[in-house]
């Protein structure tokens, strides 16, 4: 079992470095849907080669994000017998043994808490992330050499946008 950082081009077959930003917009703490790709596919193909058990950190969450909501879709099915886990540090809290060898939606499994934000484990799943962080995938019951999933994840950015530099005076206090 492999530990394969997605979001770093020193991994084979990634391009270039993921950036640890939201995307922007006006107002800075609206909810946005952020997603990565899990391509083994691109992976193989760029001389990868991966076992049962391998984990891959694929979407990364920014420091002061609260994660609403995360899933994953199977757009490429998966080797026979290949299962998802997905959850922050390897873990199985978001999905739990989904079946990854047909296109779907994952289901949450077991222990998983996908496409909820109410449930008896919430309190696991929707998690104010306060350091830099990453989903991660684990891929279990075969070494999977095809398949492409896309994970993705909807967030609040909480970091204080501009609340240190905001000025002491405006335009309007000036022409009174």
């Amino acid at each position: 079992m492999a530990t394969y950082d997605l979001t770093s081009k020193d991994t084979t077959g990634v391009s270039s470095d993921s950036i640890v930003a939201m995307p922007s917009a006006k107002n800075a703490n609206v909810m946005k849907n952020i997603e990565a790709y899990l391509d083994i596919d691109a992976l193989v193909a760029a001389g990868g080669s991966f076992a049962d058990g391998d984990i891959f950190q694929v979407l990364e969450i920014p420091a002061n994000t609260l994660v609403l909501n995360a899933g994953a879709e199977v757009m490429s099915a998966f080797t026979s017998s290949c299962t998802l886990d997905m959850d922050f540090a390897a873990g199985d809290d978001i999905i739990d043994g989904a079946d990854i060898t047909s296109t779907c939606v994952c289901a949450a499994g077991t222990n998983g808490q996908t496409n909820t934000i109410v449930g008896s484990a919430a309190s696991t799943y929707t998690q104010f992330v306060t350091t830099t962080d990453t989903i991660d995938c684990t891929i279990a019951g075969a070494a999977p050499a095809t398949g492409r999933l896309r994970v993705y994840a909807t967030v609040i950015d909480l970091a204080g946008h501009g609340l240190d530099d905001k000025p002491t005076d405006v335009d309007r206090d000036q022409l009174a």
